[in-house]
């Protein structure tokens, strides 16, 4: 595998170097634009070398019995091992990701608790990095992670980096301690310090202008002719939604909703154009569509002769304009979330358009040149019944009746996870035990209803691993200082849901009851 527009510092001229970890393996790290962006910005800095590390392919957990090499986590650019980075940031997007931190850590030799550095940092005077996460899964909830780092960034990066980098390199340089170092680190606005439990405000880029789109993004090509998925140039056209979707951290743990000006968008794809060799061009957000040049940004870039890439896009933004637009520019795969099959489930969440638009639309693309939908929905929504169930196995098989081709209607069926400091905080109905099993239930009948309509390819399921994944990604999503230790334990112990389950019985702790004291009001964070 070859690598364009690397970024090689020469250590012997830096002050002071930044691992930049996705705890997870390559492929799915580079089609982050987090890791782009962070990689770009920490690089501007002269003085800093940023470089990227993964999660090895296979690897077994605990990193105490895996016998891999240690070399295996060696960043890209240099080949430096985790452990001699003075920094170890890690981005975190998604909360199953936990145990992979905890790998990384552990094949690298550093302690896996804060509290355990700072003892030996302060009896035998060992030398650590320091460890440090942002993202979306901390900034909705740090807690269940905050035994493990020494500091987090809570919001948005870019208005705090440089105030810290001059903080740390106080410490860095010994003009400060530790202890100093912390201190003064948790008055930047959105940095959140586990020893010293501040209450840190989350941040905010206010013009998202002001976030530079990397000109030189990373790629990769497997063979002269054979690129792979991050062949794409990325731009971030909006941030945050403003649709406010009861169950989506977006909408509100990047709130307020900011657009990208169309100049500062149009200007990143003349310089990518003339810099780079990219093949398609990529417009990042969680709305993409809302933009109010979204129509004039897609001609743009059409017109360049880039293929165009979107993430999911709302229905009643899909005009017959854009459908034409979208066509034009040779997109094969139309990615929609209805998330409810019943209209009155969808509109509760913040979804106001009906099923009747939903048919029009479908009806529209395809009678396009666009091949194929793809669909997500949700289960196990607040106040969702049987009926509600039955109505997305009836929006299915009315959008079959269309005559999709076969296996061109492509359907995730994802279970409902709460997140903290949204308004579904505390819809944990479907995770008690007398209900969790109806998960299941769910999944076999929509299954057994679609298996056999050939132009609706189901994403295949296995009922109890999805399950238990959901409950954990619940724990993790919700959880406090208790679920942070039983987190620990069931890493150690081997990080699959046998060990779960120990640590639950080892630390006395009860998940049923955790879930009615967040059911009744508790809350283990507050934005």
């Amino acid at each position: 595998m070859s690598s364009e527009n690397l970024i090689i510092k020469d250590w012997r001229t830096i002050d002071f170097s930044f691992g930049l970890i996705y705890p997870n393996v390559y492929k799915i790290g580079m089609s982050s634009y987090s890791i782009r962006l962070l990689y770009h910005l920490i690089n501007t800095y002269e003085n800093i070398a940023c470089e990227r590390i993964f999660l090895p392919e296979r690897i077994k957990y605990p990193a105490s019995t895996d016998f891999s090499s240690e070399g295996t986590l060696r960043s890209i650019e240099n080949k430096i091992l985790p452990r001699d980075f003075d920094i170890l940031g890690f981005s975190l997007h998604f909360e199953n990701d936990y145990k992979n931190v905890l790998w990384i850590l552990e094949k690298a030799k550093i302690p896996l608790t804060y509290q355990k550095r700072q003892e030996l940092m302060s009896e035998r005077n060992d030398v650590f990095p320091l460890i440090i996460g942002g993202g979306p899964v901390i900034t909705s909830n740090p807690i269940s992670f905050s035994n493990i780092f020494d500091l987090f960034f809570i919001g948005d990066a870019e208005p705090n980096v440089e105030p810290f980098f001059n903080l740390f390199s106080e410490y860095k340089f010994q003009k400060i301690s530790f202890q100093e170092f912390i201190t003064q680190a948790k008055e930047i606005d959105g940095i959140f310090i586990p020893s010293l439990n501040n209450n840190p405000k989350r941040e905010v880029l206010k013009n998202l202008d002001d976030s530079p789109i990397p000109i030189y993004q990373l790629s990769s090509k497997v063979s002269k002719d054979t690129p792979i998925f991050e062949n794409n140039f990325f731009i971030e056209t909006n941030r945050g939604c403003p649709y406010q979707c009861k169950f989506c951290i977006s909408s509100f743990h990047n709130s307020p909703f900011r657009n990208r000006s169309y100049e500062n968008i149009i200007e990143a794809v003349d310089k990518a154009i003339q810099n780079s060799k990219f093949s398609a061009i990529s417009l990042i957000g969680s709305c993409v569509s809302s933009h109010p040049k979204f129509k004039q940004i897609c001609e743009y870039i059409i017109e360049k002769r880039k293929r165009l890439t979107l993430p999911s896009l709302r229905i009643d933004h899909l005009t017959p304009e854009i459908i034409q637009i979208l066509e034009s520019g040779d997109i094969k795969t139309v990615t929609i979330a209805p998330e409810a099959g019943s209209e009155k489930l969808r509109h509760s969440l913040g979804k106001n358009f009906t099923n009747e638009k939903i048919i029009s639309v479908l009806s529209q693309i395809r009678a396009s040149k666009i091949k194929n939908v793809k669909f997500y929905f949700l289960i196990g929504l607040p106040n969702e019944d049987e009926e509600d169930i039955n109505e997305i196995i009836t929006l299915l098989k009315s959008i079959d009746n269309l005559g999709f081709n076969n296996k061109s209607l492509r359907v995730n069926i994802n279970p409902f996870i709460p997140k903290l400091n949204t308004p579904y905080e505390r819809e944990v109905n479907f995770y008690f035990k007398e209900e969790i099993n109806n998960f299941a239930r769910k999944y076999k009948k929509i299954e057994r209803e679609l298996k056999n309509i050939p132009s609706i390819k189901l994403k295949s399921m296995n009922f109890k691993a999805i399950i238990k994944n959901a409950r954990l990604q619940t724990m993790i999503s919700l959880g406090n200082i208790l679920v942070s230790d039983l987190l620990l334990n069931y890493y150690i112990n081997g990080g699959n849901f046998g060990a779960l389950k120990k640590a639950e019985g080892d630390l006395h702790f009860s998940f049923e009851q955790y879930l009615l004291k967040i059911k009744e009001g508790y809350s283990p964070w507050k934005l």
